[in-house]
């Protein structure tokens, strides 16, 4: 399968394996589809480093653990080829959940405990999620096997997690994180954004907001004061239910009690406008 120009297009693992027999710098940017300037931003730096670049499309089912959030999630692999090929991406892997997944679902080699980083904050109320991520991406990168992946720091900490995943299993790639992308008005570029009505559009920015104002009065206000603040931000706001709003330490993603200076400090945010659910989260020291 070839797509127009010199974009290649592959279903199979012997396909990429093919594609990439001869390349000896490989760039991975592995996307669940339903693309935007947020992914393309990690395509245009796989490029400047001049490497050959890979991007995979797999709505990964292990990652869920909500299967209505599955069903609804947006697929538009015809308007993806397009954004990808005017980025100039190299190779396009498309595969189907049977070639991803050629052995046991659970095939316990894939299967790895995150600690912390696996249960805390998101993890806490998407259980099973991080694992998943682990599992598809460790996958993904013994078929491609790069040198370096790119991932966006809007899933802050399911950076971290594949960060722990390679330190883990030893892998010798070098795996890069850029900010996130966001809209004019500061709404994070996301996929399920495609999802929103033009009125829960126009209230989602409240999450960066949230954001912004703790970053302002960390070492100002109490931690306490600032999460008070937030939470009634959203309950004053109809279109959005806060799920959570926590001040963390980004190095274990342990809640933050009280601010003392300390470094690496993160904001971290999840809610819902209808069934549609957004996260987001800024740095904050």
């Amino acid at each position: 399968m070839q797509a127009s120009g010199y974009m290649k297009v592959v279903k199979k693992k012997e396909e990429v394996r093919d594609a990439l027999e001869d390349i000896s710098r490989i760039g991975f940017v592995p996307t669940m589809g339903a693309l935007h300037e947020g992914h393309i931003s990690l395509i245009d730096a796989s490029r400047k480093l001049k490497l050959y670049t890979v991007c995979s499309i797999f709505i990964n089912p292990t990652q869920f653990n909500n299967a209505t959030d599955l069903d609804a999630y947006p697929i538009d692999i015809e308007g993806d080829l397009k954004l990808l090929e005017a980025a100039g991406c190299d190779l396009v892997f498309i595969p189907n959940k049977d070639e991803v997944y050629t052995q046991s679902i659970e095939d316990p080699k894939y299967l790895h405990d995150f600690g912390a980083l696996e249960t805390n904050i998101e993890g806490a109320f998407r259980p099973g999620h991080f694992k998943g991520v682990g599992q598809v991406v460790h996958i993904l990168f013994e078929i491609v096997q790069p040198h370096s992946a790119f991932f966006g720091e809007k899933d802050f900490q399911q950076l971290q997690v594949i960060r722990k995943l390679v330190d883990m299993c030893n892998l010798d790639i070098d795996i890069v994180g850029l900010p996130t992308v966001r809209e004019s008005d500061g709404l994070a570029m996301s996929s399920r954004n495609r999802r929103l009505t033009p009125l829960q559009r126009s209230h989602a920015n409240l999450l960066y907001e949230a954001l912004k104002y703790a970053a302002d009065e960390l070492g100002q206000s109490s931690v306490e004061d600032i999460n008070e603040h937030v939470e009634d931000m959203f309950k004053n706001d109809p279109e959005l239910r806060l799920e959570y709003f926590e001040i963390i330490h980004a190095s274990n993603f342990e809640r933050m009690h009280q601010f003392e200076g300390q470094k690496e400090v993160r904001g971290v945010i999840s809610a819902y406008a209808g069934e549609v659910r957004l996260i987001d989260n800024k740095q904050l020291a």
